[in-house]
């Protein structure tokens, strides 16, 4: 629903084994700040991400009192409305990556998923996958998209539940196909989520047919074969808010150079600053933990550190003002576009770019956000919304061919930036 992601590199050795993701032994400290800094996010007051509670529960040093505040908030502000879907409403308001999501957030934290309300739980997963699978059939395309398809499979798998051959079947022929894109672009994201998902399946006991044990086989391999094609000499997969995702993946799917510079490029950009939407940095704190999705499954809440404390630094100082320039486009229109220029303090972020904007002209430029869980992201710029149906979305840009991989809430403009919100159609 939007992705998105050096320096002096202190430690002697960074490498992948066979039995870890990635050995991070000399930066213990760096991770447990961005440890820290996860479950600080736990008491910001925007809707609960069951995406930071899986993050904190791979990782290895925990605070029991918060992380279970934060799922009674998951439970409170998401379980009634998974439990009371019925068919029609899959349809309009898919929900399958979210409630994969949620299934997952309580088995990592040990939870009884064999009650009532698990089982609950479990059969509206299997519905929303079925639905997901309808559409398909139908449409050429899932309900949500095929990353969350996946994630949906990745969570039923891991719970130990057989998975109609017809849902798998239909991952399978999306891969081949081709139909893991973003936009025009390759979906690294989208290959790497998949790929856990069939490696789980690859590894579980229930009688498949042999053919379609062939068919997951034969995935996979391409799968891997395409997320290390996408690595850069640098290590970066895809873009750097994929690459944590991508690494779980090859490291799940087998391959013991998983980290193959990756692992440079994560702690480089983490030492900077990059991972600090909640989000990005749920992906990449399992990794940095030696953890990967899969390792779900096999969590022991007996035996756990429970030392970890939020940080309490400071916020961040705003500094001098900086100028920024916007424009508002409407392909295939002229009617509504629109160009402004507003001075925020250094450090502000987008977001706080077109509050002012909005607030000096209220008139002539009006916006509207909604939220998700990697942060808010436009939906509404004056007056015309992106639509779902029609396949559009408000796409942000900068100097007209820089797709920005940061949202409006994380990406902070620099003096003379020019920034464009264009619609454009995916």
């Amino acid at each position: 629903m939007e992705t998105r992601l050096l320096v002096l590199l202190v430690c002697l050795q960074v490498f992948c084994t066979a039995g870890n993701v990635c050995d991070f032994k000399e930066k213990q400290h760096l991770i447990q700040t961005l440890t820290r800094k996860l479950l600080k996010a736990t008491q910001d007051d925007s809707v609960p991400n069951p995406s930071i509670h899986i993050g904190l529960r791979l990782a290895k040093y925990h605070n029991h009192e918060m992380e279970n505040s934060y799922l009674q908030r998951l439970r409170k502000e998401r379980e009634s409305d998974f439990l009371a879907r019925t068919g029609p409403e899959y349809q309009k308001e898919p929900v399958t990556g979210l409630l994969a999501l949620h299934i997952l957030a309580l088995q990592a934290s040990c939870e009884n998923l064999d009650n009532q309300t698990g089982k609950q739980l479990i059969t509206q997963l299997k519905r929303a996958l079925h639905s997901e699978k309808e559409h398909i059939a139908t449409y050429d395309k899932p309900l949500s998209n095929y990353y969350q398809y996946s994630m949906g499979i990745l969570a039923l798998c891991i719970n130990g539940k057989k998975i109609d051959h017809h849902v798998i079947g239909r991952l399978i022929q999306a891969e081949k196909r081709k139909k893991f894109m973003h936009h025009d672009s390759q979906s690294v994201d989208t290959e790497a989520m998949a790929g856990l998902a069939l490696q789980c399946l690859e590894q579980s006991d229930f009688m498949y047919t042999d053919q379609l044990r062939t068919d997951i086989n034969n995935t996979i391999k391409s799968l891997k074969k395409k997320i290390i094609e996408s690595r850069s000499a640098e290590g970066i997969i895809g873009n750097i808010f994929s690459t944590p995702l991508a690494v779980q993946a090859l490291h799940a799917m087998g391959q013991e150079d998983a980290c193959s510079g990756s692992a440079e490029a994560l702690l480089g950009q983490a030492e900077v600053g990059t991972f600090h939407n909640p989000m990005a940095l749920s992906l990449l704190i399992p990794v940095l933990h030696q953890k990967t999705y899969q390792d779900i499954a096999n969590i022991d809440c007996s035996d756990e550190d429970n030392t970890l404390t939020t940080s309490h630094s400071g916020l961040n100082q705003l500094g001098n003002e900086i100028k920024v320039t916007f424009m508002v486009q409407n392909i295939g229109s002229t009617n509504n576009e629109y160009e402004d220029t507003v001075f925020v303090p250094q450090g502000s972020s987008l977001l706080e770019v077109l509050k002012t904007a909005h607030k000096e002209k209220p008139k002539h430029f009006a916006y509207e956000i909604k939220d998700s869980l990697w942060g808010p992201f436009l939906s509404s710029v004056n007056g015309i919304t992106a639509d779902v149906e029609r396949r559009t979305y408000w796409q942000i840009l900068k100097d007209r061919n820089i797709h920005l991989m940061e949202g409006i809430a994380d990406y902070k403009p620099h003096d003379g930036d020019h920034i464009i919100l264009r619609l454009s159609t995916w």
